[in-house]
């Protein structure tokens, strides 16, 4: 393959990661509704989705950086930034795409930031409320079972010294 062909087969790659990452970025937004809306049933199968999209870009990203490896040794260089431009000029589109996923990156890094702190949040407050249910649960056993220990006393001696 030579390496204009090979600089194709790369933003045909960087087209379909982007592509793929916009959908994940889409879900990572609905995400942060199902979660303020507490909608469990349907964040599971949104996050289904999302891991079969990260599944598939994972794929990509073997691609892309076998044949990034390729484009880099036939050049000879160690980066792509060092390749002249007007040489290859396709070369301005790849590294748009590249931008472009790396903008992606960051939104939905930043979204998934705050969903996993608004989890975490509702987390907190399910943790508090079963301690709750459990201590209201403990004393209620230790009141039944103080009331079948002294059920038959009628009374009980108070020693004041």
């Amino acid at each position: 393959m030579n390496i204009k062909d090979t600089i194709d087969l790369l933003i045909d790659i960087s087209k379909k990661k982007e592509t793929a990452l916009k959908k994940i970025l889409n879900l990572t937004i609905m995400q942060e509704g199902l979660i303020k809306n507490n909608d469990l049933e349907k964040l599971g199968d949104l996050l289904k989705k999302k891991q079969y999209l990260i599944e598939k870009i994972n794929q990509m990203d073997i691609d892309f950086l076998s044949n990034y490896g390729r484009l880099k040794k036939s050049l000879g260089i160690t980066s792509i930034e060092n390749v002249n431009v007007e040489e290859y000029p396709s070369l301005k589109e790849l590294k748009l795409h590249i931008q472009n996923i790396m903008k992606s990156l960051r939104q939905i890094d930043e979204i998934d930031k705050r969903n996993t702190k608004n989890l975490q949040i509702d987390f907190d407050k399910v943790k508090e409320e079963l301690k709750k249910i459990k201590a209201k649960k403990q004393s209620s056993k230790i009141a039944a079972s103080y009331m079948k220990k002294y059920a038959s006393v009628q009374g009980v001696f108070i020693d004041k010294k």
